[in-house]
């Protein structure tokens, strides 16, 4: 899979892991030694993994409500929609995926993700190609999951198409003020149906790690909330949040994505891999924490993810309970440390949940997927 076809950074992007084709483009990760607690996975394990009645009523939300104002954090799901569709089509995947998320999962929001595109790493410009999911496509899939009583946030990738590695993180323009310039525009369009549609966030950027000490950030966020009237933040590369949440860049809401190495072997018992999510934010100030999402987590079903929790792509040793332990721990870290909420990476656009792919990173048709649901029930979203 080329690139351009999406493949980034630490985890499986490009429409899946979804086969071996998918080359492992892992970025750098540190390792640190972590210790124990408390979950467990409840008797949800015996629903049935698609739903055979028909979909439940959905709920009514407000998605223009400030995050932190909710009493509990929010469980999201990420879409991400590898390629552009005909509108028809977008409309059919997002009906049946949206549903999925909503109705089986009992996810209460979507993350909506899709790619721009640099050249090469020290690129000025960052664009749109035929590739890129439309604003109107967007727009679509939004009022879709709004329908549905789903809240809704926006957090485009860029993906770098002549290197070797096509992770955002190792972007570092020649010229800030062009790139800074460039990328604004890219968003506008997004950040004016996000204005339009009354979406609750835009996650401006994602995992921007050679560029987060660059000025520039905080002209670029004001540049954004003269478009856009939600939250407005940003989702740090997990070295650039913990544990210190040093780098945090000047938004009121940070993010950060969460594929840290848990040094436990893959039967480790569900309390110890909590302890060890724990672990890792608890020296991060409980001000920050409060005011922090978990924009994007996941692992493959696989014996060993733990140490590499970014690796979507090996496709051996399915151990489904690594998957089932790491979900549920992300939920009990979210909710015991009061943040805004937490986004399982991911369901693809064109997925079929009914008849979903094998790969250990999917995991629509399997205990995963029931253990998204018991996090449902964990953090009030059910």
């Amino acid at each position: 899979m080329s690139a351009s076809r999406g493949v980034l950074g630490h985890r499986g992007f490009g429409g899946a892991p979804r086969s071996a084709e998918c080359p492992p483009w892992p970025a750098l990760r540190r390792f640190a030694l972590l210790t124990l607690g408390a979950v467990a996975l409840p008797a949800a394990c015996a629903w049935p993994l698609i739903p055979a009645g028909p979909a439940a009523a959905a709920r009514t939300t407000t998605t223009s409500a400030i995050a932190t104002a909710r009493s509990r954090p929010v469980l999201g799901v990420d879409l991400y929609s590898l390629s552009n569709y005909p509108a028809t089509q977008v409309t059919a995947y997002g009906e049946r995926t949206l549903k999925y998320i909503k109705n089986f999962l009992h996810a209460d929001a979507v993350g909506i993700v899709w790619n721009f595109y640099a050249t090469t790493y020290s690129s000025d410009y960052v664009q749109t190609t035929s590739e890129t999911l439309t604003p109107g496509n967007v727009a679509i899939l939004t009022k879709i999951a709004q329908g549905l009583g789903l809240r809704v946030e926006y957090r485009p990738m860029i993906v770098v198409t002549d290197e070797p590695n096509p992770w955002q993180g190792i972007i570092s323009p020649a010229d800030p003020h062009v790139w800074f310039n460039s990328y604004f525009h890219a968003e506008k369009p997004y950040l004016q149906v996000a204005q339009q549609l009354g979406i609750s966030e835009f996650v401006t950027a994602n995992e921007m790690h050679r560029m987060n000490a660059t000025p520039g950030w905080g002209a670029f966020f004001a540049r954004v909330r003269t478009v856009f009237g939600g939250i407005v933040s940003y989702a740090s590369w997990d070295e650039d949040y913990l544990p210190s949440a040093a780098h945090i860049l000047p938004v009121r809401y940070p993010g950060t994505n969460m594929y840290r190495p848990l040094f436990l072997p893959s039967n480790a018992p569900s309390a110890q891999v909590t302890a060890a999510w724990e672990a890792y934010f608890q020296h991060v100030p409980a001000s920050v924490l409060e005011r922090t999402a978990i924009d994007e987590t996941g692992i493959a079903a696989r014996r060993g993810a733990y140490r590499h929790p970014g690796d979507m792509w090996s496709n051996i040793g399915r151990d489904e309970e690594v998957q089932v332990n790491w979900y549920l721990a992300a939920c009990h870290t979210v909710l015991r440390y009061h943040m805004r909420g937490v986004y399982i990476w991911k369901v693809d656009l064109t997925d079929n949940p009914a008849h979903p792919a094998r790969s250990l990173s999917t995991f629509e048709g399997e205990k995963g997927a029931l253990a998204i649901r018991a996090c449902a029930r964990l953090l009030g979203a059910a």
